[in-house]
């Protein structure tokens, strides 16, 4: 891992902050999404005292220290690091703070595309500073492109395990999730999770990124006995361009003439089969020993009906996700024992 870090005194924020807080950016590279990103982490009514941005490219992507530079952060309150062996998000978080000496308790999880509102953090830590058994603190998310657009404000499972915000789509804000408070889950993008919390479960489960992750962190954090809280009033707008299959074609321009909160290049197909397998891992991580065959045998079952489906009408690519999520999920032995 290597860094650069701007020289200069460190920001200690507008606020004095007795729990500090060390935001972690992660990005493969100069994405379309991160100048936004970094401008509205400048622009924080409580700046944490210390920024880190983590690239995770295949290789080092000599752009992002202007991207960085010109974000408007504090002087000497950034660092920019290199990840390039991280599979996924978590994967490049343990890289920027494994055995790191950071100044705080608190760490702020984003992903390149998640843009907080100035007062997110801010109203985070007053959140968990008023209650000191809070692991993990999530925000309310809206839409990059139509912020009065809901995305979530905590998550739950149904009884299947499928992840569940119980916001429909198109949804607008209007304070009508606010009362929400002890929630199952939170995603990690704009995420407060404590270091020590962040520490003992090891970070995110491996296994899973970019989907998944939250639902499972959020899991094991209160089997540890944490609480894990959403704050509906830290808001974070976010692209969800793993979701709409944006990462891979970047060359696409992140519009929405419609207006109804997903860029009209959006195409959720193409993270199917990713979002699939990410279900069934956490099926099986959760199931209990004993039923874990059964579990197991259910999954292909429930794939091999799922592939007649979706040839019924008309889905191929879908099809295809539906034989590959089994074996993948299944593939991966110790993952699931982890």
């Amino acid at each position: 891992m290597s860094d650069t870090t701007h020289a200069g005194a460190p920001a200690t924020g507008s606020l004095s902050t007795p729990a500090p807080v060390t935001a972690v950016v992660v990005a493969r590279g100069a994405t379309a999404f991160l100048p936004t990103t970094l401008r509205a982490l400048a622009a924080q009514t409580r700046a944490p005292a210390r920024v880190l941005l983590v690239d995770a490219g295949e290789r080092p992507d000599p752009a992002l220290a202007g991207v960085l530079r010109d974000a408007g952060l504090p002087a000497g309150s950034s660092t920019l690091l290199t990840a390039p062996g991280a599979r996924t998000f978590g994967d490049a978080v343990r890289t920027a703070v494994g055995g790191a000496d950071l100044p705080g308790t608190w760490l702020w999880l984003l992903h390149d595309d998640s843009a907080p509102e100035p007062a997110a953090l801010s109203e985070l830590v007053r959140a968990v500073q008023a209650a000191p058994s809070v692991g993990v603190a999530g925000v309310k998310q809206r839409t990059w492109t139509a912020p009065a657009r809901l995305l979530e404000v905590g998550v739950r499972t149904s009884r299947s395990g499928r992840r569940m915000t119980d916001v429909e789509p198109g949804e607008v804000d209007q304070g009508q999730h606010d009362g929400r408070e002890d929630v199952l889950g939170v995603g990690l993008a704009g995420a407060l999770v404590r270091r020590d919390v962040w520490d003992e479960l090891g970070g995110t489960d491996p296994a899973l990124g970019p989907f998944g992750d939250g639902l499972d962190l959020s899991r094991r954090a209160r089997l540890a006995g944490h609480r894990v809280l959403v704050v509906p009033s830290a808001v974070v707008r976010h692209a969800q361009a793993g979701y709409h299959g944006l990462r891979d074609h970047p060359e696409e321009p992140v519009v929405d003439l419609d207006a109804d909160g997903e860029p009209d290049a959006a195409d959720p197909r193409r993270s199917y089969a990713a979002r699939r397998t990410a279900l069934l891992h956490l099926r099986l991580a959760s199931a209990p020993l004993p039923l874990l065959p059964l579990v197991a045998v259910m999954a292909v079952l429930a794939g091999a009906i799922r592939v007649v489906v979706r040839i019924a009408t008309k889905e191929p690519v879908l099809a295809a996700a539906e034989v590959i999520a089994p074996l993948r999920a299944l593939a991966r032995p110790a993952a699931v024992a982890r």
